[in-house]
């Protein structure tokens, strides 16, 4: 198993300068790219880059209460609140932009744009529900993946001499310093937003087809001390409701979003079922999106055994605990544990498998994952084994990590007033 990696910055307190705005919302078109090629075989490469950004999030983590993975704990499970979020498809909104969709390949991550400075210059990042700063590479890094921010260009920038350095387990970095500048998405503006202001990335950093990152985490989990931009943005009294919401698209179809301040009922169907976070699970403090789970099953078996599970935009597989990846998989007749010769944790199964249902349960509502999203692909050109997209590690501790596998199936919102996550079927 690969070491635990350190996600290496030093605190600093960074404030950010309210915006006077109106209360308004806006949509992010979301590109994406793939975890698997287009002829449907198992890409390791990706795969190993994944499991990178994987341990960078939550492998320095350390919780002292322990979440007991075997036994089924009472979920709070939230229907209806005083008052939905704002709407943007049945309300008009100035900060409703038209949506582009410019995909790669498909699927690996989502990403869209962001502009930075003043004047401002636009650029792009990953958002990333499962981390907490914002980073961007400036116009000195070389060889860095751009649109890269020229600092000089900008009378705003302020620059600090706090260091900031992101370690990956593969060895991957990006190194910098901390400072701020107005940093606006979709027409919603921070004008003081504290930032990692990268100068140098090593490894596949240099290999993303965005330039950087925007953390959609608690500030508990900024380790730059910068409050996250969508916290600032519901400091400063700017979003129509105090939500966000993901809509994930699937093998290059068009319609992939963020909505801040808002959900969008033409991209689900049914109602949204709301989920309190679990801050047990993290010794009280919420640093991530995590709710309760009681885990997965296949064809409406027995539970693979609950955890907290962190709802992740930033991440691309499901990870759970070794024992439940175990206890899930022997219900799946033919799989096979492929540690030695896929990668730590993955499991095979015949591709001529007719899956069943493959869910997770949130209260007393399994939500289940297309199996094709599942289905990683065939071990190699012209093999009879597939990969799962379930993957068994104890990175995170007691807690499942529950990425793009999971929010491509269900419209996901991340509500920050009645601190919730909430599900819907996407269209």
């Amino acid at each position: 198993m690969l070491a635990l990696p350190a996600l290496l910055l030093a605190s600093t307190l960074v404030s950010a300068s309210p915006v006077q705005q109106k209360r308004t919302a806006a949509v992010i078109p979301l590109p994406a790219r793939a975890v698997h090629h287009r002829n449907k075989v198992f890409n390791p490469h990706a795969a190993k880059r994944e499991r990178a950004r994987v341990y960078a999030k939550y492998g320095g983590k350390s919780f002292s209460q322990a979440f007991n993975s075997t036994v089924v704990r009472p979920i709070e499970k939230r229907s209806e609140y005083h008052s939905a979020p704002f709407d943007i498809q049945r309300r008009a909104t100035s900060g409703h932009d038209p949506l582009v969709d410019v995909f790669d390949t498909i699927d690996e991550y989502y990403y869209g744009p962001l502009s930075i400075g003043t004047p401002a210059q636009s650029t792009t990042v990953d958002f990333d529900t499962g981390s907490s700063d914002l980073w961007l590479p400036l116009s000195t890094c070389s060889g860095c993946p751009g649109p890269l921010f020229k600092t000089s260009s900008s009378s705003t920038y302020k620059i600090s001499s706090t260091p900031f350095t992101i370690q990956y387990a593969d060895g991957s970095s990006a190194t910098g310093k901390v400072a701020t500048d107005k940093v606006t998405v979709a027409g919603l503006s921070v004008t003081k937003q504290g930032f990692g202001a990268v100068t140098k990335e090593t490894g596949n950093f240099l290999n993303s087809s965005s330039a950087g990152l925007m953390g959609l985490g608690f500030t508990a989990n900024a380790e730059s001390g910068a409050t996250p931009f969508f916290i600032n943005l519901v400091n400063q009294g700017s979003l129509a409701s105090n939500v966000f919401s993901f809509y994930m698209s699937r093998g290059g179809s068009s319609g992939s979003e963020l909505c801040f301040g808002c959900t969008n009922s033409a991209k689900y169907t049914g109602s949204i079922t709301y989920y309190s976070l679990d801050s047990s699970a993290t010794s009280g403090t919420q640093y991530y999106w995590n709710i309760k789970s009681g885990g997965f099953s296949y064809n409406g078996g027995s539970s693979s055994g609950s955890f907290s599970a962190v709802i992740d935009s930033g991440t691309t597989l499901i990870y759970i605990p070794t024992a439940a990846a175990k206890k899930f998989y022997a219900s799946i007749p033919g799989t096979k544990d492929a540690s030695s010769t896929v990668g730590d944790g993955f499991y095979t199964y015949p591709c001529s498998t007719n899956l069943g249902s493959i869910a997770i349960s949130f209260g007393s509502t399994k939500y289940a994952i297309n199996p094709a999203d599942f289905n990683l692909g065939a071990v190699s050109e012209g093999s009879s084994s597939c990969v799962g997209g379930i993957v068994g590690d104890d990175v995170g501790g007691s807690l499942a990590i529950i990425g793009d596998e999971f929010m491509k199936n269900w419209y996901s919102v991340f509500n920050y007033s009645t601190k919730s996550v909430g599900f819907a079927k996407a269209i």
